[in-house]
């Protein structure tokens, strides 16, 4: 019994080493229809390595709408559209790096509406 309590506290303890960076939410959120919005949020499940995580906003044609700098403050990754956006579907193409080191790719997607 008692070495099953050990090797139980020993893998909790060791459990976040093997976490990643995952997105938990965006603002917007992935499927909505929204008016243009002026900043886009994404929340990850850790801090990100900011010299390794990132992100673009594409419109349907693949042409990129991102405003430099893209912020990253903790678990929190901010971007700005580089001017008000038209009416259409839009994605961000995401990159998380956590304290691990493992990267992480994902996508959102929202439509703009008129």
């Amino acid at each position: 019994m008692k070495f099953l309590s050990c090797l139980g506290f020993l893998l909790l303890s060791i459990a976040p080493a093997f976490a990643n960076a995952h997105l938990l939410k965006s603002s917007p959120a992935n499927g909505a229809r929204v008016h243009a919005p002026a900043r886009i949020l994404l929340t990850f499940s850790e801090a990100l390595e900011p010299a390794f995580s990132g992100a673009l906003l594409l419109d349907q044609d693949g042409r990129n709408w991102t405003a430099d700098p893209v912020k990253v403050d903790g678990p929190l990754l901010r971007l700005r559209p580089n001017q008000l956006l038209s009416p259409g579907v839009y994605t961000v193409s995401w990159h998380s790096v956590g304290h691990e080191g493992h990267r992480l790719d994902g996508r959102i997607q929202f439509t703009v509406r008129p």
